[in-house]
């Protein structure tokens, strides 16, 4: 009879964690190799570029991934035979789940019916990007800029034009920073709540809309707008979205 692969399911996930196993192979030639693939890509083709090397039991314990990303998985099973037979199981679809702010991390003041939420010592976490994990140091300038999922990730500053968002912390624990890990950044200002008007980037300047009542829109060129700070969150239309505020430092901390 030829070898069956078993069924795929997930056990267990986090933001940036998962845990998936396949049922044991059927038929074919005992003992069995099991073999892990992942993509982000619907349908993949298990290969050299989506092989996760040394995920050859029956269960993964996959880490280092992205909060609020989905995630395809399949195992290959090998036999035993003298000509080696192969099948693949089902492919899994995994969601991580989005990331949840420490209850802590603000103190929240109320004022004119807006909420005054300030980073604790003037920092925020962002996740590192996939592409730009060995080019960042403590201390580093930093920008932010969205994933496909909404994801605030930080890379490096590789211009005088790129907008500085913050820098890295100097007292980062890390000291290998790792792809879709999170860093502290350093702000140089409080962080409001603020309600967006129309769709926009983060980490774009945030301006005020004199056309709406408390409404910030994203600035569309220097024509004299009236800049209240940047973008943290992804500005969505009639969600309240935090916005950096520069202040002077004597201010900071009132």
């Amino acid at each position: 009879m030829s070898l069956t692969a078993g069924a795929a399911t997930e056990v267990s996930k986090t933001d940036t964690t998962a845990v998936v196993t396949v049922a044991a192979a059927s038929s074919g030639t005992a003992p069995y190799t099991y073999q892990w693939y992942r993509s982000t890509t619907t349908g993949f083709t298990p290969g050299v570029g989506n092989i996760i090397a040394g995920a050859t039991a029956q269960t993964l314990s996959d880490s280092g991934l992205i909060p609020n990303t989905t995630y395809y998985y399949k195992n290959v099973v090998t036999d035993s035979a003298e000509s080696p037979a192969t099948d693949t199981s089902n492919q899994l679809t995994l969601q991580t789940t989005a990331t949840v702010l420490a209850q802590n991390q603000f103190a929240q003041i109320p004022i004119v019916g807006q909420v005054d939420q300030q980073f604790n010592y003037n920092t925020a976490e962002a996740q590192i990007d996939l592409t730009e994990s060995g080019t960042l140091y403590p201390g580093q300038a930093v920008k932010i800029y969205d994933s496909a999922n909404g994801i605030p990730k930080v890379v490096a500053c590789s211009a005088d034009s790129d907008e500085v968002f913050g820098f890295i912390n100097f007292d980062h624990l890390h000291a290998t920073f790792v792809a879709g890990d999170r860093v502290e950044i350093s702000q140089d200002g409080n962080v409001l709540f603020l309600m967006p008007t129309a769709n926009g980037a983060r980490g774009a300047r945030a301006v005020s809309d004199i056309s709406t009542v408390g409404g910030v829109a994203v600035a569309s060129g220097s024509g004299g707008e009236d800049i209240v700070g940047y973008f943290w969150d992804k500005p969505v239309a009639g969600v309240p979205c935090r916005v950096k505020v520069n202040v002077p430092s004597f201010l900071k901390d009132a």
